[in-house]
C-alpha cells in the first residue's frame, strides 16, 4: 500500500511477528530499513535480516536519530506495528516531508495528529490497515516463496498439540513467528 522500493529507507517500530515480517517485505523490495525494538532476540534477529539500524524505543531523541541516519531528511516510509502511542508519534515525527506512514498495530489509546504541521505543512499520506487486501495475496505469496529472509521469518514450528508451549514461548517475545502444523 505504502509503494515501498529500493529507493526508500523505511522506519518500522514494533518487531513482534507482524513487523519482522514487514522487514522481510521490505528487504525483499530492495528498501533500507531501520527498526525500532527492545528485545534483544528481536534486535538480533532484525539485524540478521539485514536492517541497516536497530535503535531502542527507550532512547531518547529518537526521532533526530533517524534523521540523522537519514542525512537530515527523515524516512520516506515509516510502519508502526506496535500499537503504541510514542511509536506512532515517532513515524509521524521521523516520516520526510511528502513521505507515507502507516498504521497496523491496533492502540487502545489515542495518538494526537496536529492537523497544521503533521498533515498539511508535511504533506504525509497516513494509512490505517487492518486487513490486507485479497488482491494482494500472490504478491505476498511471491514474498514468502522467493526471499531468501524467510527462514529468518520463523523461528518456532511446532505441532499442535504443543498449542499451550507454543503460547507460553509466544508471550515470552523471544520468538519470531511460530507455525503450528495442525495435523501433528
Amino acid at each position: 500500500t505504502m509503494g515501498v522500493s529500493a529507493f526508500d529507507t523505511v522506519l518500522i517500530t514494533g518487531l513482534g511477528p507482524v513487523g519482522l515480517g514487514a522487514v522481510v517485505n521490505a528487504r525483499y523490495r530492495g528498501a533500507r530499513v531501520i527498526a525500532v525494538v527492545s528485545v534483544p532476540y528481536r534486535v538480533e534477529r532484525a539485524r540478521a535480516m539485514g536492517a541497516a539500524a536497530v535503535l531502542d524505543p527507550r532512547d531518547e531523541g529518537l526521532a533526530a536519530k533517524i534523521k540523522e541516519l537519514t542525512g537530515g531528511r527523515g524516512v520516506d516510509c515509516a510502519l508502526d506495528c506496535s500499537g503504541t502511542v510514542p511509536a506512532e508519534r515517532l513515524c509521524i515525527d521521523a516520516t520526510r516531508r511528502k513521505g507515507r506512514v502507516a498504521y497496523v498495530g491496533e492502540c487502545n489509546n489515542d495518538l494526537t495528529i496536529r492537523v497544521s504541521p503533521d498533515l498539511i505543512r508535511k504533506g504525509l499520506t497516513i494509512i490505517g490497515s487492518w486487513h490486507y487486501n485479497l488482491n494482494a495475496f500472490p504478491l505476498i505469496m511471491k514474498v514468502i516463496q522467493e526471499s531468501p529472509l524467510i527462514d529468518l521469518l520463523i523461528s518456532h514450528i511446532l505441532p499442535m498439540s504443543k498449542i499451550q508451549e507454543a503460547l507460553e514461548t509466544s508471550a515470552s517475545h523471544n520468538t519470531a513467528k511460530i507455525i503450528l502444523h495442525p495435523w501433528e
